[in-house]
């Protein structure tokens, strides 16, 4: 099986619960496919016997001796009733088929989404956001697109196909096989089109993917913009990228419109040679003219589902290079796996034993750190920036792995650990604030559901956060976050470390948490950490002199190294 076809298959994976609701979907199909075959010949029988001098069959019993007015208006009737049925009938099999491919897509996006939840820091640092975001919204769409136009629209086309090259076949040989000479052609436009067509739509769903990550990025960095006064320098650029998208999509419709006319082309020669040999068998006498008519709206309805078979082609071919986008990110390796041991209650004690760390080979960030830390202990790292604190302070939660060394929890190397149990261990407050959008209450009770308000009002008393949460307009029920009330740098941290006192872990990891704060709110959360990590393992990065006041073991880094204890 060809890369192309596991590739689909795996897609159409995502659609197998829906199993009995595809059933019905056919069902439906096989209902509307036969209306549609029945729908030309009241209007044959109509103008061969009521217009002409033919009777009417047998099979419609005593309809023959009823007056033609009557004949007539029952013809007319029976046209009407077979489109409305065979119209109801398309109807519910598209929207049930609509239904089925957007729980299809549904269940791709949560298996996205789920992903790069799992996936490591280092994946994420090494990723592009903006394209993350357009992969995990827009390429998921080729899922439902393989479903609905690829699948469903193939197995409704040839279906259909196979019906009317029957009942042709029964009703004239020869204007049959001409025009079922079409398909070798139809075929090797497929083949001409279709590397073509595909290759041009990866590049413009990668260009239309580089213009999604700028504006991310752009409204992420404008206080920047704004303050150097670099707007049109940023126009220019995003104009730039928007312009060669712009290309980009041109290129790739083009090329279905030039695979478009050329399947025209084929459709109206063979409807020509058609008509031509049908007309000269009417006038032969060998065909009636009903049954030419019938006959003809076959050939347009033949047409239409090789029409849809040779779009097929072209869409799966663009579908398909979305829906590897997408299993780039749902196959790419765990940098961090997990393991298979749960801490043991009580964590008494940690050791770094040797541990060095490369973001990249041969430029290494750790260089043989050795530490122990035991409950009730808690030490500061202190040095210069880029000296490594915070990817030291990060292994513990295993955001990262060492490329050399292990740490141990209690004398278990922390890869053996199920990532969850670990994390649960552990409260970490970031130097950047996270929050999320969300009530106060909501924020402080991220990392323990079920906390009741009693707890979180006491967590916020010991962050010192009770007071300004006070003075906010619905108080603990006041939502924060993006597009909803502002806090300052200051309040937003002290949310967090309302989280971590919450959490209540037997580690604490903090990376510069007083930077954002005031003296006299500095000095007052320093207390309040005193009194949160005794009794606890904590790791501390810090600059400010006041966050580290009273701590009895301060480590000096530079260059990746511990200096001294």
């Amino acid at each position: 099986m060809g890369a192309g076809m596991k590739v689909l298959f795996r897609a159409l994976s995502y659609f197998r619960p829906d199993a009995g609701r595809i059933a019905s979907v056919f069902c439906l199909l096989v209902g509307s496919i036969v209306l549609n075959v029945l729908k030309p010949w009241p209007l044959a029988l109509m103008v061969d016997c009521v217009l002409g001098q033919r009777r009417l069959p047998a099979l419609l019993g005593p309809a023959g001796a009823w007056p033609k007015p009557v004949q007539l208006g029952c013809l007319a009737a029976a046209i009407f009733l077979l489109h409305f049925g065979q119209g109801a009938l398309a109807w519910a099999q598209n929207y049930s088929s609509i239904g089925v491919g957007l729980r299809g897509l549904t269940r791709v996006r949560q298996a996205v989404f789920a992903r790069l939840q799992r996936l490591s820091l280092r994946y994420h640092q090494g990723a592009n956001a903006g394209d993350l975001i357009y992969r995990a919204s827009w390429d998921t769409y080729s899922f439902q697109t393989l479903f609905q136009q690829g699948l469903m629209t193939f197995v409704t086309a040839l279906l259909s196909l196979l019906v009317m090259v029957c009942v042709m076949w029964r009703l004239n040989v020869p204007l049959t096989l001409v025009a079922l000479a079409l398909a070798p052609l139809m075929v090797m436009g497929i083949r001409l089109f279709g590397g073509a067509m595909r290759e041009r739509t990866t590049v413009a769903q990668q260009a239309d993917s580089r213009v999604t990550s700028l504006v991310q990025q752009s409204i992420a960095a404008l206080p920047l913009t704004q303050s150097y006064t670099r707007e049109d320098y940023e126009a220019g650029r995003f104009q730039g990228e928007a312009v060669e998208a712009q290309k980009r999509r041109l290129s790739q419709h083009g090329s279905e419109l030039a695979y478009g006319f050329a399947i025209a082309l084929i459709f109206g020669f063979g409807a020509a040679m058609t008509a031509w040999l049908g007309g000269r068998q009417v006038l032969a006498g060998a065909l009636t003219l009903g049954k030419l008519l019938v006959f003809l709206s076959y050939l347009l309805q033949l047409y239409e589902p090789l029409n849809q078979l040779s779009y097929v082609g072209a869409t799966v071919a663009g579908a398909a290079a979305g829906t590897r986008r997408v299993f780039e990110i749902l196959d790419a390796p765990e940098s961090v796996p997990d393991g298979k041991l749960s801490p043991k209650p009580g964590v008494q004690q940690i050791d770094f034993r040797g541990v060095s760390f490369a973001y990249e080979p041969g430029r290494e960030v750790l260089r043989e750190i050795s530490l122990s830390l035991r409950r009730g202990e808690t030490a500061a790292l202190v040095g210069p920036s880029g000296a490594g604190k915070t990817t030291l302070l990060l292994m513990l939660p295993r955001f990262f792995d060492p490329t050399g060394g292990g740490i141990e929890l209690d004398g278990v190397d922390l890869r053996e650990f199920r990532l969850q149990d670990l994390r649960r261990q552990m409260a970490l407050v970031l130097q950047e604030p996270i929050i999320l959008p969300a009530t106060v209450a909501e924020n402080i009770a991220y990392g323990k559901p079920g906390a009741t308000a009693e707890e979180i009002q006491a967590a916020a008393r010991a962050a010192n956060a009770a007071a300004f949460i006070e003075k906010l307009p619905q108080q603990f029920q006041t939502r924060i976050g993006d597009g909803a009330a502002r806090l300052s740098a200051g309040e937003r941290q002290r949310i967090n470390l309302a989280r971590a006192f919450l959490k209540d872990a037997p580690i604490l990891l903090l990376d510069e948490p007083t930077s954002a704060l005031d003296a006299e709110s500095e000095a007052l959360i320093a207390a309040s950490l005193r009194e949160l990590l005794r009794d606890r393992i904590g790791l501390i990065v810090a600059h400010r002199p006041a966050t580290i006041a009273g701590l009895a073991r301060v480590l000096e880094m530079a260059d990746g190294r511990l200096r001294k204890t």
